[in-house]
């Protein structure tokens, strides 16, 4: 039994409280060398679900659709960039 197990008491756990939209999945394994509840020997009886796969159609759109965010965000990076060398080349350096 770890520290962590044999400190804590019955009556804080019965204080927990319950969520109505928690499904009991773990996002991110708090049991890591370095922690004081580290439990060497702890097994992990929780494994990551796979969650739902997404269709091929579904994965095509969620692809380009990022293709189009990132070529927008690129056309007005480089819009600026022109708009830039035309500010200094016809206003700023104007001498």
């Amino acid at each position: 039994m770890c520290a962590a197990t044999s400190t804590t008491t019955r009556s804080s756990m019965r204080r927990r409280k319950k969520y109505e939209d928690d499904d009991g999945r773990v996002v991110a394994k708090m049991n890591v060398e370095g922690m004081p509840w580290y439990c060497p020997g702890a097994s992990d009886s929780t494994a990551p679900s796979s969650g739902e796969q997404l269709s091929r159609h579904e994965t095509l759109l969620i692809i380009l659709s990022s293709m189009k965010w990132a070529f927008l965000a690129s056309a007005i990076l480089c819009a600026f960039v022109v708009l830039f060398i035309l500010f200094c080349v016809k206003v700023w350096f104007r001498a």
